[in-house]
């Protein structure tokens, strides 16, 4: 993987050809503004966490990072004719909602620790309203296993250009920030739970940072 002057370049024709157009989409219909690219590894495992409003994220997201990413998509997404191929095509894979899914707990972590990029979404589920809530264990365990670093990622407008229950594309101003690695506690707490809790909170909280700035 290469890249000039924060830009995108990846070995697999396939993805850079879709980066550039859903890159093209988002500048022109969105008006795209990608902010601390930089602190993005160019190389390595690296944890992606953001908050979650449309479905649409995944999409908006990886087209300001500049690295291929991998991400979940839920399990039902697969079987829809023609979209389960191509999210396929594009790193996507499944994850089944309402149980702890070990398996693709493993896959993440095995992606991260041999050099990918993987956005997560720690609170599992798009939010109703826009606000962010708290931080599932499953993001906590992956990002404490992986031992990678893991970046906070807030963005602003999907949740306009094709909100909940919505199969329109509406015009919206996109904003995508991406934060300063995290330094997550490493300290001794009597149960997993209670560090993965800790975990959480760290994660969210930079999210919440990283919206307070771009609203300020």
């Amino acid at each position: 993987m290469w890249y000039t002057n924060n830009q995108f370049w990846t070995s697999r024709a396939v993805y850079r050809w879709g980066h550039r157009l859903t890159n093209f989409f988002c500048k022109t219909f969105g008006r795209l503004e990608a902010r601390g690219v930089h602190h993005i590894p160019r190389e390595g495992g690296v944890l992606f966490v953001s908050n979650h409003v449309s479905f649409l994220d995944p999409v908006i997201v990886g087209s300001a990072a500049n690295r291929e990413i991998h991400y979940m998509a839920r399990s039902n997404a697969f079987d829809i004719p023609g979209l389960g191929k191509l999210i396929s095509t594009y790193n996507a894979y499944p994850v089944n909602r309402g149980a702890p899914d070990l398996g693709a707990l493993r896959r993440t972590i095995s992606l991260l620790q041999t050099g990918n990029a993987v956005l997560i979404f720690p609170e599992g589920t798009r939010s109703v309203d826009g606000t962010l809530g708290k931080a599932r264990d499953g993001a906590c365990f992956i990002a404490h296993r992986a031992g990678v670093p893991t970046i906070p990622v807030y963005h602003s407008g999907a949740e306009r250009m094709l909100p909940r229950n919505s199969k329109r594309l509406r015009r919206s101003k996109l904003t995508v920030v991406f934060g300063a690695p995290l330094e997550l506690t490493t300290e001794e707490f009597e149960t997993k739970r209670e560090m993965y809790q800790q975990m959480g909170n760290q994660m969210m909280e930079a999210i919440a940072d990283l919206r307070d700035n771009v609203f300020s």
